[in-house]
């Protein structure tokens, strides 16, 4: 995401002003707390510098690593596949294993996943049908002719698309199944060496990349909450009423339980970067050596009431997701969208502010 110049301004003096905050120490809770299962009074203040090295240095290397592996088994079962060695159920295996790896590190998308655009690189959504056979049509032959296929034409999407079909794949579909999966591994190398060198950044050398980046985390958690309640469940639901269609909804995903598989995938990512664990409450993340979720910033700040408004709508939704079957009806689905809602809403009203990060758009906003 790239926040306009004024927002970055605004959430530099926001995030220097709680800095300042900080060296007066943390404010007051403004009421007593509910009962909470936690040494609250324990959970220390935690400075923007250490709310990224715990996405960066902590959290994503190990998200990043596992999605290569992933990435680079889909590559490998691809060829074993087109050269008699796999057989197809083994690689539709693959792809749905690297597909979910792929959800948990990029929900939400920050830094170099913002940067290099990579949903719309390798998630585009929705694919497009045509697209993809003109580009079988073209029939690629390396890494370099795949530069020249549109987006909606690759990725996990279009590798879902043929690898979904009953017929066996030709040699044609196999090579661009090969490349295509090869582009995702070399996608998620990138990925890991951007966020590598992240992992070294001394964040208090600058400032303002610093609040840059804080403001990017808060503002993209909202986006990925966003992307899995509306893009990828409510608004399929949505459309499919109002166009009165019959059938299945055209959710994302081609089965129903590739699609639960996936909403999972994103919100269990989500959730940890916004809950704490029992773990954690029973021993707070030390500064600096874990990650530190938006509920241990909210508790550092002194807002205790709020962090347990937001664990208990965090935990709402947890527990519909958890009961969530493949074959969940549209009511179902729409009651737990609601939940999520209960979340956005809190969060743009009351989380956001009580971070002192304003909340805005972007142009990587519709990936």
């Amino acid at each position: 995401m790239k926040p306009t110049t004024l927002a970055l301004a605004i959430a530099a003096g926001l995030l220097l002003a709680t800095g300042a905050a900080h060296a007066q120490g943390p404010r007051a809770p403004a009421a007593a707390p509910p009962a909470v299962q936690t040494p609250v009074l324990a959970m220390p203040y935690y400075t923007g510098e250490q709310a990224l090295q715990g996405i960066y240095t902590h959290h994503l290397p190990p998200l990043a690593q596992a999605f290569v592996t992933a990435a680079d088994g889909l590559a490998a079962t691809s060829e074993r596949h087109c050269s008699g060695q796999a057989p197809l159920a083994e690689l539709r295996t693959a792809w749905q294993q690297a597909l979910l790896r792929w959800q948990a590190l990029s929900s939400p998308a920050v830094g170099p996943l913002v940067a290099r655009r990579s949903q719309r690189q390798i998630d585009f959504w929705p694919s497009r049908p045509q697209l993809l056979q003109q580009a079988l049509a073209r029939a690629p032959q390396t890494l370099a002719d795949m530069d020249r296929v549109g987006t909606p034409a690759k990725g996990f999407p279009a590798l879902e698309q043929l690898l979904a079909q009953d017929t066996a794949l030709t040699p044609t579909q196999c090579r661009f199944i090969t490349l295509a999966a090869q582009a995702i591994a070399v996608e998620a190398r990138e990925l890991q060496a951007a966020l590598d060198a992240l992992a070294r950044k001394d964040w208090s050398e600058s400032p303002e990349d610093t609040a840059t980046a804080f403001a990017e985390w808060i503002n993209q958690w909202l986006g990925g909450l966003e992307r899995l309640r509306w893009a990828h469940i409510e608004k399929p639901l949505q459309s499919h009423r109002t166009a009165g269609r019959r059938g299945a909804v055209e959710f994302p995903r081609h089965t129903r339980e590739t699609n639960l598989a996936d909403w999972r995938a994103q919100w269990q990512s989500l959730r940890a970067q916004a809950r704490l664990t029992p773990a954690q409450l029973a021993q707070p993340p030390q500064p600096g050596q874990s990650l530190v979720p938006i509920e241990a910033l909210l508790m550092g700040k002194g807002q205790l009431a709020l962090a347990q408004r937001w664990a208990q709508a965090l935990d709402a939704v947890n527990a519909g997701m958890d009961a969530l079957k493949p074959q969940a009806s549209p009511r179902e689905l729409l009651a737990l969208t609601q939940r999520m809602k209960a979340v956005t809403v809190l969060y743009q009203n009351e989380v956001a502010a009580a971070l002192d990060v304003p909340l805005g758009f972007s142009d990587a906003d519709g990936d």
